[in-house]
């Protein structure tokens, strides 16, 4: 099952609006950047859940959630958290392969941000089930090679592919 959420950058979109503005012209608008927050938020898990639910109804072997922000920056203020905290409930449920492709920080690595749960986020709860690629930017010459491949000895592989 692949899935693709609306999920930003700049602290979830949290961050002042035109922050490089250096003419003042532009101005910050922070109750509407919040609302827009929430209901962008609200409309990523009510995602992740029908991602997820589905996933179980043809019984995939797998989840791939693409995701532009690197959610995992780190800090409590970071505006990801609800996303986080139900991305590890329902993927621990799941129970089986789940990656997310990131971008936004534009630094290729690979891990398990919730290994060992994340106190950061809120999540007590480890999940080994889910791994995390985060992608280089787009001033590199490179992209990534995914193959998916239910009979072999693990679902996801990938690799890096340079021009």
């Amino acid at each position: 099952m692949f899935s693709t959420l609306h999920v930003v950058g700049s602290r979830n979109g949290l961050a002042p609006w035109f922050g490089d503005d250096t003419t003042d012209t532009l101005v910050d608008d922070p109750i509407r950047r919040t609302a827009e927050v929430d209901h962008r938020t609200q409309a990523a898990i009510d995602w992740l859940h029908r991602t997820f639910a589905l996933a179980k109804k043809p019984k995939a072997d797998g989840v791939v959630l693409s995701i532009q922000a690197d959610t995992w920056p780190g800090s409590t203020t970071d505006g990801f958290s609800a996303i986080i905290q139900r991305m590890a409930t329902l993927a621990l449920d799941f129970g089986k392969p789940v990656l997310v492709i990131q971008g936004d920080s534009h630094v290729y690595r690979t891990d398990q941000p919730l290994a060992t749960g994340d106190t950061v986020h809120g999540v007590t709860q480890q999940v080994p089930n889910l791994t995390r690629i985060v992608v280089q930017g787009e001033t590199t010459s490179e992209w990534l090679k995914l193959r998916v491949d239910p009979k072999g000895p693990t679902l996801f592989t990938w690799e890096r592919k340079f021009r």
